[in-house]
């Protein structure tokens, strides 16, 4: 079975024990007391079980024997399978999100920020790209269903938000102003980082992907100063 590699995730705590265990290693839903503890852990399951069978293939039968429960355990936490599925993409949104926060390091000038803050979150694309993968198709599932479509928007209008906010502090912190509008950055930021990870799980190469991640930092750090844009007037 394939182990995903979170061992050296801080972020990933509160679910840390489940993620990295195998099955018939991990802790029995029925041995935690904790409510969410025992809806981590079937969580986690699923995450395992749509890694190796994609998203097409997981059922709940499969889900129930990775978290070793029955379905009937499966339903009484979380209703219907859409339901568990939606819960799976809200953690996986929650966890970019943290990542993304913790990623940025502290007391650096705006530059070295930017720089030490996309490669540091590239290093967790790279380690576990299949997490990516997932979560596309947790995406593009959630958005055929128009009842479920706003986790979409949401996990989208969440990632905008955050960066914008640690651009703010760090430019804040300089005594500087963004040359672009922050939130037009935050947008450019994401779409450019989602390119990337979209070409990398389709034909990995850490090498191409690094020098492209590159490219996407300057050109990042020129929007926010303002340096060598070309006359905006040849977008009309």
């Amino acid at each position: 079975m394939t182990k995903l590699p979170f061992s050296g995730y801080i972020l990933f705590k509160r679910l840390n024990n489940f993620y990295g265990a195998g099955k018939g290693e991990q802790t029995s839903v029925s041995r935690v007391n904790n409510v969410a503890e025992q809806r981590a852990s079937i969580i986690a399951a699923t995450i395992r079980a749509l890694t190796r069978d994609g998203l097409a293939e997981t059922t709940t039968r499969k889900i129930a024997a990775e978290a070793n429960v029955n379905q009937a355990t499966l339903r009484y936490y979380f209703g219907a399978k859409d339901d568990l599925l939606f819960a799976v993409l809200q953690e996986m949104m929650q966890i970019t999100r943290q990542i993304v926060q913790t990623s940025l390091p502290v007391d650096e000038d705006l530059h070295t920020a930017i720089a030490m803050g996309l490669k540091a979150f590239w290093a967790h694309v790279e380690e576990a790209p299949e997490l990516q993968v997932i979560q596309y198709e947790l995406t593009m599932y959630a958005l055929r269903n128009p009842q479920s479509a706003w986790l979409a928007r949401e996990q989208y209008d969440g990632y905008f938000s955050v960066i914008e906010a640690l651009f703010q502090r760090y430019l804040e912190a300089a005594g500087k102003t963004s040359a672009l509008p922050l939130a037009d950055v935050a947008r450019f930021v994401v779409g450019g980082i989602d390119g990337l990870i979209l070409q990398y799980v389709s034909n990995p190469d850490p090498v191409r992907a690094r020098k492209s991640l590159d490219s996407l930092i300057l050109a990042t750090i020129s929007l926010m100063e303002g340096s060598n844009l070309p006359d905006a007037r040849i977008l009309a």
